[in-house]
């Protein structure tokens, strides 16, 4: 061959060569492309069943939801929205072994995502496995939120863990996640007296009542603050604080009657007492008959309902009441002693009335108080 025909066969070997490598590009491209629009197919279809999926398990149809988002997750491999969204309809379903391994694999991957530790935590909560659940609780807490309402959203996480926590009797745990969450609470009358309930809950009566004191503070006419704090007070023994607070709440709600009744007895509590130390010698003399004339009536009346013979206690008390009588009505004031004595008898007389005749006026129930606040009316 010559040098001709040898150059004529490598030009001819050149074009194919490179006509082989153009149609292989374009082969390639035109996989890849294919490949593409394939995957954007399959993407979009994964789409329409999460959305599906969504529907469906807004509206309850928990089964069905399930299959959509496996459809979903099928479509589109590795997407971590499709996945959790999967994980938490398999939750709904009462499918908690395959949710919580759906998780734990998520979470493998993304140990910080504060949604997939919140959703272990309810599944561990679901499960009464209160250490787990504190854990998750946390992580999800100090996790990464993929959210602008982040800390309004963590604000209502801490406010499930302390219910949890509250639910399982674990007042310690609950305490320190309030006080956490007590000093981020917004400025709303609204947010303070939901804490303060669950202060209430936890045991913790002062840092309800601090609560309740800013709700009030807030807003002036939430009933239900004002309403809520009078009866805390109540309960907790101040009276001072009681009544400040029910005067407001019975302006807000003067129809109603449990409110008026709590702010009498708060009254009473604070006027009869007769052993306040700031009182002069007349003052006490006053409260102490008082007291001492309302208890004889309530002795009176429990008598009679009771064919009062048959009864030896309540007939001693009115024994030990006619033999003190004139001692009280002297025109001497009754010294510390005395005072002490009959107020002691006037407890007593209230305590015995209360468990054979039930409940008695308001002036009774606050004798009933004033005795409790004084341990049987010792000092």
């Amino acid at each position: 061959m010559d040098e001709g025909q040898t150059y004529r066969v490598l030009n001819r070997e050149i074009f194919l060569l490179i006509a082989l490598s153009v149609l292989a590009v374009g082969v390639f491209l035109f996989t890849k492309r294919m490949s593409i629009k394939e995957q954007q197919l399959d993407a979009r279809i994964a789409a329409i069943w999460y959305q599906e999926g969504e529907r469906q398990l807004a509206s309850g149809q928990i089964a069905q939801a399930i299959e959509s988002f496996r459809k979903a997750t099928t479509g589109a491999l590795g997407n971590p929205t499709y996945t959790l969204a999967l994980a938490n309809a398999l939750a709904a379903g009462n499918h908690d072994a395959e949710a919580e391994q759906t998780l734990l694999r998520l979470r493998e991957s993304d140990p910080e995502d504060a949604e997939i530790n919140l959703q272990l935590a309810r599944l561990a909560a679901r499960r009464e496995e209160v250490e787990d659940a504190v854990h998750y609780y946390r992580n999800a807490l100090y996790g990464r939120w993929n959210e602008a309402s982040a800390d309004q959203r963590k604000q209502l996480v801490r406010m499930e863990l302390i219910r949890f926590l509250l639910g399982r009797q674990q007042r310690d745990l609950a305490l320190s996640e309030l006080l956490i969450l007590e000093g981020d609470l917004p400025q709303s009358a609204a947010a303070h007296v939901e804490v303060a309930r669950l202060f209430l809950q936890a045991g913790d009566v002062q840092h309800a009542l601090k609560n309740y004191e800013q709700a009030t503070e807030l807003d002036k006419n939430d009933a239900d603050a004002a309403t809520e704090a009078g009866e805390t007070a109540f309960r907790a023994g101040d009276y001072q604080q009681a009544e400040r607070y029910l005067k407001a709440a019975v302006e807000l709600k003067p129809e109603d009657q449990k409110i008026r009744q709590h702010l009498a007895v708060a009254e009473f509590v604070l006027s009869t007492d007769p052993l306040d130390p700031h009182l002069t010698n007349e003052e006490r003399q006053e409260r102490l008959l008082r007291g001492f004339d309302q208890g004889l009536r309530r002795l009176d009346r429990c008598l009679s309902q009771t064919s009062g013979q048959a009864d030896p206690q309540l007939q001693s008390l009115k024994e030990q009441a006619t033999a003190l009588e004139p001692k009280l009505r002297s025109k001497h004031p009754p010294d510390l002693e005395l005072t002490r004595a009959t107020f002691q008898l006037i407890y007593k007389i209230e305590q015995a009335a209360l468990a054979r005749c039930g409940e008695g006026e308001e002036l009774d129930q606050a004798l009933l108080l004033i005795g409790h606040k004084h341990n049987g009316a010792q000092p």
